[in-house]
């Protein structure tokens, strides 16, 4: 996992010098093929002497120290402009991202106000008001048990999506901190993931009450979920989430095994195992320990026989 984390940090690396290159004025390329050519005369005539071939006098002394003068002007002009480059594109960088995250501040904008009213308040009046209207008997005879539970049940998720949105592009805003509140672990948990495929597949023990931003805290903890029971090739799947001692919560899945080394390359941005068959973003374990880190918690990780165990230490 590391080699591949190397070679892509090369490719990377060999990409932004290619970059740079192109930006490079001909005066400074013909000032470096100068210096290069001086130094090269320089080590020539000092490896004949080092070698025997001609012997060593004071005017190929003079010869050398002069080679490290005239050096000297040239590559100086050669790393000045290089510098000066490198200098403006950390500058375009900087307005490029600033220009990003104006953006990224306005989407936060549209969802923390304009979604607002129209998940927490215009749908649940229309689905209450729709509700008052219709008598149990309209309900049976149009057979609306089911359109009405999927509705409410929708608006539910919706609403418990949009706080994780809420709380993801708070974090947006400069300044701004994790809101916290005291929430039972185990009950967050169930609800979150009562509505999802995969929650008879998670076993959830008597976890404690912690200080935390309730939905940020879940999301990361699914993250897990989803990664123990994705890339897993049991024939039944599992993922456990037990207490352990008075502050640390597990999470333990029957899957291929991740080892510390593999999840700390695998929790950098978009990185993804080499020929790997399931589909991913990338992001998944990135943000999971981005929460994590938030809140003040660390992470260890444990290869089993079968499976992994990822301990979160809550100090709380």
């Amino acid at each position: 996992m590391q080699e591949q984390a190397l070679i892509n940090d090369m490719r990377l690396t060999t990409s932004n010098l290619r970059e740079l290159t192109k930006k490079i004025s001909l005066k400074s390329k013909i000032c470096l093929i100068i210096a290069t050519g001086i130094m090269l005369s320089s080590f020539l005539i000092q490896s004949m002497i080092v070698f025997g071939f001609i012997n060593s006098t004071h005017s190929y002394d003079i010869f050398s120290y002069a080679c490290i003068i005239l050096f000297a002007f040239p590559f100086m002009f050669f790393v000045d402009d290089f510098l000066e480059i490198v200098a403006s594109g950390e500058k375009d960088l900087l307005e490029e991202v600033m220009i990003k995250n104006t953006y990224l501040e306005h989407a936060a904008k549209i969802l923390r106000h304009d979604m607002h009213s129209g998940i927490n308040t215009y749908l649940p009046r229309g689905v209450r008001s729709l509700k008052r209207r219709l008598s149990e008997d309209d309900i049976k005879q149009l057979k609306l048990e089911a359109p009405l539970r999927l509705i409410s049940e929708g608006l539910e998720h919706s609403q418990q999506v949009y706080k994780g949105i809420y709380e993801f592009t708070n974090l947006v805003r400069e300044g701004s901190e994790l809101s916290r509140g005291e929430v039972d672990i185990s009950k967050s948990l169930k609800s979150y993931l009562k509505r999802t495929s995969y929650s008879d597949q998670v076993k959830i023990g008597a976890l404690p009450t912690l200080l935390v931003n309730e939905p940020l805290f879940c999301t990361a903890i699914d993250n897990l979920i989803r990664n123990g029971l994705k890339y897993n090739d049991s024939k039944t799947k599992f993922v456990s989430i037990q207490p352990e001692g008075g502050n640390v919560i597990t999470i333990t899945d029957n899957g291929r095994g991740m080892s510390q080394e593999d999840f700390d390359v695998l929790s950098m941005p978009y990185c993804r195992k080499k020929n790997q068959k399931e589909k991913g973003s990338g992001l998944g374990l990135n943000i999971c320990v981005a929460i994590i880190k938030e809140h003040g918690y660390s992470l260890e990780v444990e290869k089993l026989q079968l499976g992994t165990t990822i301990r979160i230490k809550t100090n709380d």
